[in-house]
């Protein structure tokens, strides 16, 4: 049996190109097929997507971006939201200008605050956005509550040095986090090698964002900008990000039918944890919106 006859034509293996601002793009999949852009979240790689590459690589043309510091991109001493902005721009400049057309984002965690901050600044680029448990940002707002910030970092001090040298308290908080974003045992533990391999938690200054808000970094009004078809899917074990309330209720104002909600069992790694059930979802969202026209919206 020729090589010929078992791989289609069109498919391209996977391949890897450098973005200019440091970031990575691992392309691979049908030439000319409808694009789809993965977006990963912090500590995250090329790796959070082995499920879903395998699966759409066979119908779409597939570009997996890795962010500077993490997987294939260029190591860096410390980076924060803003430059991952950057980076994933770059990657969404890379994949319209290879396909002719708009896109689907898929998005994980920070991954999906990318993804809903390119379809607002770019909607006639962006087909749709899947977002798995999203992260939300308003303007000068952290993850953390204003009224006990201060003791949380001041408790924090000894992971921020941990970070800051890779050292081991760091990498034991990673590891403790890691296994509560998984409900499979068997599924967390065959991630867990590749999630190592990159920033224990994230660098300082990301993880100082988380307090006060990110620095640099294009915060756009969401509730009140969005016009792409969106899907949040949110696993159980997340408890809902209730950090933002409102913003998913604003959003289903905002988009109407275009707007879809979803919670299912399992853990933060949705893609990883449960891939069946967020394939499955993912292939009716891409079915529906690829290709789809700007004046569609």
């Amino acid at each position: 049996m020729t090589t010929s006859t078992l791989v289609p034509p069109r498919f391209d293996p996977p391949s890897l190109r450098a973005l200019p601002s440091g970031g990575a793009l691992h392309v691979e999949g049908e030439r000319g097929a409808a694009g789809m852009l993965f977006l990963h979240g912090v500590a995250g790689g090329a790796w959070s997507w082995r499920p879903q590459r395998v699966v759409f690589a066979r119908t779409n043309r597939l570009f997996t971006w890795e962010g500077r510091g993490h997987g294939a991109a260029a190591r860096v001493a410390d980076a924060g939201l803003a430059d991952y902005y950057v980076d994933a721009r770059e990657a969404l400049d890379a994949a319209v200008a290879q396909t002719g057309g708009p896109v689907v984002i898929v998005g994980h965690s920070m991954g999906g605050l990318l993804a809903m901050t390119l379809a607002c600044e770019s909607p006639s680029r962006v087909s749709g956005i899947f977002l798995i448990d999203p992260v939300f940002a308003t303007e000068g707002q952290g993850h953390v509550p204003r009224s006990w910030a201060a003791v949380a970092r001041f408790a924090c001090a000894p992971m921020f040095r941990s970070i800051a040298r890779d050292g081991a308290v760091s990498r034991a908080v990673a590891r403790w986090m890691f296994a509560r974003s998984f409900e499979n045992r068997a599924r967390m533990e065959a991630s867990w090698p590749d999630q190592r391999g990159q920033i224990p938690l994230e660098y300082p200054r990301m993880l100082r964002e988380a307090f006060d808000g990110p620095t640099g970094f294009p915060v756009r009004d969401v509730a009140r900008e969005l016009v792409t078809p969106a899907y949040v899917l949110e696993s159980s074990r997340s408890g809902g990000h209730g950090r933002f309330p409102g913003m998913l209720d604003a959003l289903r104002r905002r988009l109407g039918t275009r707007f879809h909600f979803e919670t299912i069992s399992g853990g933060h790694y949705l893609q990883l944890d449960r891939p069946h059930d967020v394939n499955a979802r993912l292939r009716a969202f891409v079915d529906a919106h690829s290709r789809r026209k700007p004046e569609e919206a």
